[in-house]
């Protein structure tokens, strides 16, 4: 028998533009806290995301009243502990997390530096699952963070094998949050040379003082359901070897996708 819980009845179903509005718009209150895990003022998050300091207070309340969004003792708007009932059935329904995690655990132990499996959450890429370097100077990350798909190391190796429009809508989204927009003609040439080499690099574009390498992951139909990647602080990333870890990352990624079915063609 299913344990009782607290949670408030479903509101009347509003049809039509307005409530689907209402939930694009409810949508992107919780990506945009999520991006602020410590929290944000009600004028920042309406001026971050084009909703009226109105409108978004209304969609908080409605919010708070599921557990989706909290109010910090500084009064800022943060994320609710209700997120971690949604993240958590997210991540327990994913196979390839723990298809992957053997597999990112021998390339933690073979290079002893923080390797990560993330997967495309448009425009950004989301982290599911992390092993830790040993080392006492490492890369902080958590599962759960978030990065954009366009300048991280899974990200490039994500759209490297995307189709066309999965690549133009990460574009349009990542543009719309950017004052200077991203340098298609430059990110096709990188793309491309990432489909020759089998892996992407992230040489500190996402994050001053860290270096990544990633490689895809596919299912059993060829497409790109996630990516692996190896994170090193700056001194102790080798780009003279760094063909060799590439390597690595993509063995470690190919042995992955096999175990989701795939198989290269012929």
């Amino acid at each position: 028998m299913s344990p009782k819980t607290d949670l408030p009845s479903a509101a009347p179903e509003r049809k039509g533009p307005e409530g689907l509005g209402a939930v694009d718009r409810a949508g992107t209150i919780l990506f945009t806290l999520a991006a602020h895990p410590q929290g944000i003022g009600l004028a920042e998050l309406s001026r971050e995301t084009g909703i009226t300091m109105t409108t978004a207070h209304r969609l908080l309340a409605t919010l708070r009243k599921r557990s989706l969004v909290r109010e910090t003792p500084d009064g800022l708007q943060a994320l609710g502990a209700a997120t971690l009932v949604l993240s958590g059935a997210f991540l327990d329904g994913l196979d390839v997390r723990s298809e992957a995690r053997p597999f990112l655990v021998a390339l933690r132990d073979e290079t002893n530096e923080t390797c990560h499996l993330g997967v495309l959450a448009s425009p950004q890429i989301v982290y599911i699952d992390k092993i830790d370097s040993t080392r006492r100077v490492r890369m902080v990350s958590q599962v759960g963070g978030t990065g954009p798909a366009f300048s991280t190391a899974i990200g490039k190796s994500f759209l490297a094998y995307s189709s066309v429009e999965t690549l133009d809508d990460v574009l349009r989204e990542t543009n719309s949050r950017r004052e200077e927009p991203v340098d298609t003609v430059a990110l096709g040439k990188v793309l491309a040379q990432d489909r020759t080499r089998g892996f992407s690099t992230d040489l500190e574009e996402n994050e001053l003082g860290i270096c990544c390498v990633g490689a895809p992951i596919m299912d059993n139909t060829g497409r790109v359901v996630a990516g692996v990647s190896v994170s090193t602080p700056r001194e102790r990333f080798d780009l003279a070897g760094l063909d060799r870890l590439g390597a690595n990352v993509r063995g470690k990624a190919d042995d992955i996708s096999r175990t989701l079915g795939y198989r290269k063609p012929q």
